[in-house]
């Protein structure tokens, strides 16, 4: 296996270089940060779930969830149920716009910006993440304003729904919106990740020798110090007395 290449004047290889000078920007902590909160934040809601299944009454099973959740006045025997209420306004209205606006191919998603500017693949696996969902649910996230089963024999959102069955969707669709926000997040990692500069060993002409092996490090180093010195070496400028 060859040696690789390593600079003239460090002697360090392109792979110690990109090791080196692969320096963590603010956005990518920030990003971290973000990442490190959706998972956390999708763990909570996990627990949260079991609560409020476990405090659904027997009696009330059989309702309508979208009926009780915009009556939750007349059900105070549910004590999840503000929470439950508050978690489907949350979740479930923002993969709805998602939805919609991966449909429409364009558009802005809440928090995060234009869309457009993540790759074609990044778009086609966020649409993945929803088509399977609703495959798996029958059922449409983002309905458009519509009632009853589209083309592909799907229900709009909470349509006909009982409630147990209706939190099942909407915790189902709460765990999705974690899922999405975290791929958003990755995406908007690597797009900073790939905008850095990148570092390596490259063969420079240098006058009056043979072709030598660089790195990117020496070279700005090197360009750094000699823009020093030309300042330094230039005469001061002497302001001339009015006569």
């Amino acid at each position: 296996m060859p040696e690789p290449s390593r600079c003239w004047v460090c002697h360090r290889s392109e792979a110690e270089i990109s090791a080196f000078a692969n320096v963590e920007t603010p956005r990518e902590r920030e990003i971290q940060q973000q990442m490190s909160q959706v998972t956390r934040f999708r763990a909570d809601f996990i627990a949260s779930a079991d609560v409020w299944r476990r405090g659904i009454p027997t009696g009330l099973k059989e309702f309508d969830f979208n009926f009780v959740t915009l009556n939750a006045d007349q059900f105070k025997s549910i004590r999840s149920l503000g929470e439950i209420v508050n978690a489907k306004k949350l979740t479930v209205e923002w993969l709805e716009s998602v939805a919609l606006t991966l449909r429409k191919g364009d558009g802005e998603v809440p928090g995060f910006g234009v869309l457009s500017p993540f790759e074609k693949s990044d778009r086609d696996q966020l649409s993945r993440m929803v088509d399977q969902f609703e495959a798996k649910w029958r059922r449409r996230i983002g309905s458009d304003g519509s009632k009853g089963v589209d083309s592909n024999g799907y229900k709009s959102g909470f349509e006909g729904l009982k409630l147990l069955d209706g939190l099942e969707f909407m915790i189902a669709a709460g765990t999705l919106y974690y899922d999405v926000q975290a791929q958003l997040l990755d995406m908007a990692r690597r797009k900073e990740n790939s905008s850095k500069a990148k570092r390596g060993v490259s063969v420079l002409l240098v006058s009056g020798y043979p072709p030598v092996p660089l790195c990117s490090v020496c070279v700005d180093v090197m360009k750094e110090l000699s823009s020093h010195m030309v300042q330094a070496a230039a005469p001061p400028i002497v302001a001339s007395s009015a006569r």
